[in-house]
């Protein structure tokens, strides 16, 4: 049976897992982001088959846009594993009392990090598009 004192401890650790729980929610919603400007960069290097002038300047900026998505979409992976690992040692540490306060922290600076890194990416890859459309080009 559960004392006082062990549901007290189950709540708080509730209540710390729920913040990465919300920061991963978002993390999602980025990818979901982030695969459909991929879908789009695909499908538009894909009508670019007839070989003119214009599809082959055009061919390089798909191609590094791609490139971009590609990495933000491995930094916004890197920062939900990592989310995901804080929630699991968040539950670790008072469920078997381990130590875990300096990995706790760890783990949340390396998900935000990477997810700023996301974030950056997701910048340049939305510049890399303006300029395209600037060039006159969808």
């Amino acid at each position: 049976m559960l004392t006082g004192s062990d549901l007290l401890t189950v709540e708080r650790t509730l209540q710390l897992a729920i913040a990465p729980a919300f920061v991963l929610g978002g993390v999602m919603a980025v990818l979901n982001l982030l695969t459909g400007r991929l879908q789009r960069v695909t499908d538009r290097e894909r009508d670019l088959e007839d070989g003119t002038l214009e599809t082959t300047r055009l061919r390089p900026l798909l191609r590094r846009r791609a490139r971009v998505i590609y990495a933000a979409i491995t930094a916004c992976i890197v920062s939900s594993v990592m989310l995901c690992v804080l929630v699991i040692v968040s539950f670790l540490e008072p469920v078997f009392g381990v130590g875990a306060g300096t990995h706790v922290v760890a783990l949340l600076i390396l998900g935000m990090v990477s997810l700023l890194v996301a974030l950056l990416l997701f910048l340049l890859e939305v510049q890399l598009s303006a300029r395209g459309m600037k060039r006159g080009d969808p």
